[in-house]
């Protein structure tokens, strides 16, 4: 019976959740759809020379925060049309250069923002990679991604941001893995290793003198 009790109040719990994230899914979608509609609608109502479509930007910062892009990109596209309905609409009252002048800084001004908006977004999502906590094997020190698959550090970083990986070798692996080059190494090229928080460098330079 008390079992019943928990997974009826289980799926409650789950019901509500869902509703939840169901009303915020609403919410911008109404915001965007409610912001737009009086954009245009004002924009019929006053003369053409007002720049009234340059507030299209409104939605398209909103249309930001949606995950899919497609919807991002419909959005802008949309804001578009109106711009354009808008001009057929409206009654011409300036002459038509300052009008035609008008729109096109609008249509600048929207896709400007989109573009500079979904960057930002892009951004932060390649920053929220890098923050969260990334499981890593530690034998190989390869890396868990979020499909289960394991794989190289340096394809993780290439596959989750836009750097590009060089490979080089440190003095401690310098010193580890070929013992007999790292004096001559040092000799030639002592400021590869001036940085190193090691006493390799300092046991080797002297070593070096030495010898001299």
């Amino acid at each position: 019976m008390s079992a019943g009790l928990v997974a009826l109040r289980d799926g409650d719990n789950g019901a509500t959740m869902s509703n939840e994230r169901h009303e915020l899914a609403l919410l911008p979608l109404t915001m965007i759809a409610g912001s737009t509609a009086i954009i245009f609608m004002v924009d019929v109502l006053l003369p053409r020379g007002v720049a009234i479509p340059i507030l299209y930007v409104i939605p398209i910062l909103l249309a930001v925060h949606c995950r899919q892009q497609w919807f991002r990109v419909a959005v802008a596209v949309g804001c578009t049309i109106l711009t354009g309905l808008g001009y057929g609409f409206s009654e011409p009252v300036v002459p038509t250069w300052i009008t035609v002048t008008n729109r096109a800084l609008a249509l600048a001004a929207i896709w400007t923002t989109a573009v500079l908006a979904w960057r930002h977004l892009q951004a932060r999502e390649q920053i929220n990679v890098l923050q969260n906590l990334l499981p890593m094997c530690a034998s190989c020190k390869k890396i868990r991604d979020d499909k289960g698959y394991w794989g190289q550090v340096e394809n993780y970083l290439e596959t989750h941001t836009k750097a590009t990986l060089s490979h080089g070798i440190c003095p401690e692996c310098m010193h580890k893995w070929y013992p007999e080059f790292y004096p001559q190494v040092v000799e030639q090229y002592p400021d590869l290793f001036k940085d190193t928080s090691s006493n390799v460098f300092d046991e080797h330079l002297h070593h070096v003198e030495e010898h001299r």
